[in-house]
């Protein structure tokens, strides 16, 4: 059986850490430029939770960080929060 882990994991991963580091509305506010891009808030929570963005939100991430994260990095987020949601279901009961 997987060990348990404490805390979510989101700041685990570069994507997670780069969020947390530019903040929410500081995202939302850069994608509004474009409104083939917008998101709201919700939207970024999502992806911090382990939803992948569509593929040109992603890329315009990937631009709006100046090469601090990579697609992989985002999808990378994606399979470690998944795998997290794994191992709390198989801790817990």
């Amino acid at each position: 059986m997987a060990a348990c882990v404490a805390g979510d994991g989101r700041r685990a991963t570069v994507f997670g850490r780069w969020v947390t580091e530019t903040g929410v509305g500081e995202i939302v506010e850069q994608l509004a430029d474009d409104p083939d891009l917008r998101v709201t808030p919700n939207a970024v929570y999502e992806w911090l939770r382990g939803r992948a963005p569509r593929p040109e939100r992603a890329r315009a991430l990937v631009r709006l960080s100046r090469g601090r994260i990579t697609l992989n990095d985002i999808y990378d987020h994606v399979e470690h929060m998944k795998a997290g949601r794994e191992r709390r279901a198989c801790c817990s009961g």
